[in-house]
């Protein structure tokens, strides 16, 4: 079985603590499949992995490694043989076997390894297109906190980019509520799918969410640019050729302060619209 699920740029945290959850045994699972990014500096393989039997669907995310020697020799591309161990809610690998090697997926997982963007890193620059077909920057924002996420409009998933467009409605609205917010912040939707997102099919789906284009905006741009400006947040992409309308894909939503500096980042879609106002109230009492 294969999940349109998320290719995770952060160390896996596999199944969410409860307080008061008893402690579980250690277990094994065997874990075959292919190797898509290597970080060295954070000790984590992305692996597109089957079946674990037992444990888990076929999906794509990374998983901490336990020793730095397991790391060595690893490349994209590498087809293994593994043994994740889970410790109670956390898994990591602690064996690997090289199988063989095979072309990888369409992914953007090599701009992946150049560095994602961390707390105090500065927002990169990109040249865009928003919905109403104007050239933008993404340099025009700084002055102003913003909120940027990466969605695309033929997402299947109603947990996936639909939610990412709830949250970002609710945003606008609390935004326009608040008398301390209001006019003081802004929202970004950055499509990864620019064949298809094109910006009439922008500005007729912001239509639809209520979009106010003096808030939210909208972006496309060439393939390239989105792809390499959604790796750098943490975006991890794969699309597959038996399934060319659906992008894999994980979520990573970013509050960036008004001098261009990254304050926060959101991963998935369990954050709330609340959380994120007042994190932006925070921002604003700088």
């Amino acid at each position: 079985m294969t999940l349109r699920l998320a290719l995770a740029g952060a160390a896996l945290a596999l199944l969410e603590a409860c307080t008061g959850t008893p402690a579980q045994p250690v277990k094994q699972y065997e874990l075959t499949g292919q190797v898509l990014a290597v970080y060295e500096a954070r000790q984590e393989l992305a692996i597109k992995h089957d079946d674990i039997e037992g444990y888990m669907p076929g999906m794509t995310m990374s998983f901490p490694v336990a020793t730095k020697s397991l790391m060595a020799g690893r490349t994209p591309g590498e087809l293994i043989k593994a043994t994740l161990e889970v410790d109670g809610l956390v898994g990591r690998i602690v064996t690997i076997t090289h199988v063989g090697s095979a072309p990888l997926p369409d992914t953007n997982t090599a701009a992946m390894t150049a560095g994602i963007l961390a707390v105090g890193d500065q927002l990169p620059d990109a040249a865009l297109i928003d919905q109403q077909d104007r050239r933008r920057s993404l340099s025009e924002w700084i002055g102003t906190p913003t909120v940027i996420t990466f969605i695309y409009t033929r997402c299947p998933l109603p947990n996936f980019c639909p939610a990412m467009n709830r949250h970002f409605a609710a945003l606008q609205k609390g935004l326009a509520a608040d008398a301390t917010l209001a006019g003081r912040v802004k929202l970004i939707s950055i499509t990864f799918d620019p064949e298809h997102d094109t910006p009439a099919v922008l500005a007729d789906f912001a239509a639809k969410h209520d979009s106010d284009p003096a808030v939210w905006t909208w972006l496309t741009g060439d393939r390239v640019t989105t792809d390499r400006l959604a790796a750098k947040f943490g975006v991890g992409l794969i699309r597959e050729a038996d399934t060319p309308t659906e992008v894999i894909h994980n979520l990573r939503t970013t509050l960036v302060d008004g001098a261009g500096r990254v304050v926060k980042i959101y991963s998935g879609s369990d954050w709330t619209p609340a959380a994120v106002l007042a994190d932006i109230r925070g921002v604003l009492a700088r």
